[in-house]
Order: structure tokens, then sequence, then C-alpha cells
């Protein structure tokens, strides 16, 4: 919503003289009681987009000054991210770019879960000696065979289905054609993000696609993006601050290249900016889609939102995604190595 605003100067930003940083500490001007009551005051005398906006610069000023202060305090450079605010976006980009770090990690589960297991790993390193290890992927959750997913499709008669060995070249030949999909398949994504294994797909040029997208089962506001899944090597095709360090986990902003967003425009904000999934070899049927995707249209790059109606859980299990099928009324659905229609 931040983006919808005119830009405002800093002098004109009431929000952010509320707090300020002082070393590694964030301090409050007001209690939390009178903080509310001046930030109603002011949320009552400016438009929504502009109240975003303000906050929404308040928290990228702050942020990066403090990654700054403890770069300059602790001598690190390489930093785990994670907490509520690690799942702003554009906050991130401001402070990959901006504050001097050399690498960092944003962790797939950006919330208060991230921040768990932390410091769980962080203990078990201090009681056990635990060592680091590169978390590749994200799909840590449940997963289902053909046969638990073909006793749900036989309880229902509005679906017919066939099972397919060709998956993914089926789903990349329906997306080509400007059609959207579910794509159910492995385990769950862990962590807040759709990665590819419980995922709605379409075409990244279409915005027709992606109106009735957001219309018939997504329900969400009219500000809220769609976000791309691509192959990594097209990165730098698309986003002109790539930098090589593919984010496979959606944690990151992106700026796209002026030249190619006609070809991209349903997966953009309305400032070019994006949250892609660039997609390496972590999941090789999900890069499969993707690389007949490419062979299709030129440009190895989809639409992936979660697969949910806004406000509900992501689906878990084959039940959960059938039924969302029939109350959206959707189409095509990939269910594991099964093709699922709705009859017509």
């Amino acid at each position: 919503l931040a983006d919808y605003s005119y830009p405002l100067p800093e002098e004109k930003n009431r929000l952010l003289n509320f707090f300020k940083v002082d070393g590694l500490r964030l301090i409050s001007r007001f209690s939390n009681v009178r903080r509310f009551l001046e930030l109603e005051k002011i949320l009552w005398n400016c438009k929504r987009e502009e109240f975003a906006y303000m906050a929404q610069k308040t928290l990228e000023k702050h942020m990066l000054q403090l990654f700054i202060n403890a770069i300059e305090e602790t001598g690190l450079k390489n930093v785990c991210w994670s907490g509520g605010v690690a799942s702003n976006i554009k906050a991130n980009r401001i402070i990959r770019l901006f504050s001097g770090l050399k690498d960092w990690f944003v962790f797939p589960h950006m919330g208060d879960g991230g921040l768990a297991v932390g410091a769980a790993l962080y203990v078990d390193h201090l009681l056990n000696g635990c060592k680091v290890r590169k978390l590749e992927n994200a799909y840590l959750g449940l997963e289902f065979n053909d046969e638990a997913i073909e006793e749900e499709l036989k309880k229902l008669k509005e679906v017919e289905y066939e099972y397919r060995e060709d998956t993914a070249e089926l789903a990349a030949d329906l997306i080509s054609e400007e059609n959207y999909l579910f794509w159910f398949k492995g385990r769950m994504e862990y962590g807040p993000r759709a990665l590819g294994d419980r995922s709605i797909l379409a075409p990244a040029w279409s915005e027709r696609v992606k109106d009735e997208l957001n219309l018939k089962v997504k329900r969400r506001g009219w500000f809220q993006p769609f976000c791309p899944s691509l192959l990594e090597e097209e990165s730098k095709k698309f986003f002109e601050d790539y930098d090589g360090k593919p984010d496979n986990f959606m944690t990151m902003g992106f700026m796209s290249r002026e030249d190619v967003r006609e070809r991209i425009k349903a997966v953009l904000h309305v400032d070019g900016s994006s949250r892609p999934q660039m997609v390496c070899n972590e999941n090789k049927e999900y890069r499969m889609l993707l690389e007949k995707v490419k062979k299709n249209t030129g440009d190895g790059i989809v639409l992936n939102t979660s697969f949910n109606i806004h406000g509900e859980p992501i689906v878990c299990s084959p039940r959960d995604a059938l039924e969302t099928m029939l109350r959206t009324k959707t189409r095509y659905m990939i269910l594991g190595n099964f093709f699922v229609e709705l009859r017509r």
C-alpha cells in the first residue's frame, strides 16, 4: 500500500521522530498508550496509503541504522536474519544494498517460528557441539503418496482425473496457454511462502489471468501484488540489482529492469519491484516446469502464489486441495502425479 502514496520528504514524515536509534537499541519517545493516541491523531488526518508510506520509510531508516551500528560494533558482516520484521522485503532490500553487509541469509520462516529455530540451534551448538549446516530447501512438511491422493479423488464425483508421468510439462503448457492452475507436489513448505510444492501458478505476463485469479480464488486487497518463481539463471535478465546470490525462499525485494516489465507485469508491484523465488536445483520437478515454460514462451518465469484462499492456511493435504478446488471452481490442478479437472 505504501507505494501508492506520493513520496514525502523526511521532514514531513510525522512518524520518524516516534523512535530513535541509540547504538543497538531502538528507543520509543512514547509509552505504548501514548504512542497509540499519537498514531491515532495522524491516522485520522491522512490517507491510508500516506500513513503506510510514512510507516515503511520509518522502518527502513531505523532498521538500516541498526544494522550499520551492529556491523560497526561487532565487526560481523555475515548475518542470519529472522523475526517478524524480516518479512518486510522492502526493508530487507535497503539493508542488503546499503548496510555494508558482506553476506546474509533471511530464514525462510521469517516470523517468530524462525526465532524459535535459531534459539534451538544455538543452544544445540552450545550444549552438543552441533555443526553449522546450510538449509538447502524449505520442503520439510508432510508428503502424500499416489495411493493416498487417489483415495481422496475417488470420493468426489465433481472431478475427473488421470495419472500422468509428464505433469510438469502439462502444467507448463497450460500456463503458456494463459491458464492458472493449482500445483500440489511433494513435501509442504516450511514457513509462510509457497515455493513450488503448495502453489497456485499462472502466466507472469497476463494481467487478465492475474485479475481472474484474485477475484475467484485469492480475494486479496487490490494493492497486494503477486510474486514470481523463475529460473535462477534468468534473474539478471529480469532484475537490475541481482548480485549473483540467489534468493531461493522469497525473502528479498528486487527491482525489475524497465525493458522487461511488460513481459512480467502480472508479478510486479506498482513501482516495478518484486519478491522473486529464484529456483536452482532444490526442486527438480518445479525446475522442469519453468524450463518448459521458457521453451514455450522464451522466459522461464511464472506467477507463484500460495495455494489457499485469502485468510486461510496454505493447503496441506490432498483433501484440503480438493476442497479448495471445489469452493473456488478452479478448472485445473496437478495433484501429485494426477491431472485433475473439474467436471463441466
